[in-house]
């Protein structure tokens, strides 16, 4: 194994991440979650050292017994209810970035 994915030492990276997820952390908090996130990157590395080239790709475990609900409309939710916490919206429209590059 080479190394970690991705380092998470810098509270400045995890700030990152927490900005872009729109959460407000204390410097005390931010710390912590490094930790945790790391300790997380730690258990993905271990599972990458696995031998599993002969190891066949499944969709679920055989015999399992996932009970699927029907695939049946219900009720939908309000606009005040599914647009309550948007960043921004526009009446009955959420309001996003637009993702395409302006020449």
């Amino acid at each position: 194994m080479t190394g970690a994915l991705i380092r998470l030492e810098d509270e400045g990276l995890v700030t990152r991440l927490a900005a872009l997820a729109r959460l407000e952390l204390a410097p005390d908090e931010a710390t912590r979650l490094g930790r945790d996130l790391q300790s997380i990157l730690g258990h993905v590395e271990r599972l990458n050292e696995l031998a599993l080239d002969d190891v066949g790709a499944t969709y679920w475990s055989v015999g399992a017994g996932v009970a699927m609900r029907p695939d049946e409309p219900g009720e939908c939710l309000g606009v005040e209810d599914g647009l309550g916490c948007a960043a921004a919206r526009d009446e009955r429209l959420l309001v996003v970035p637009s993702m395409r590059e302006e020449s």
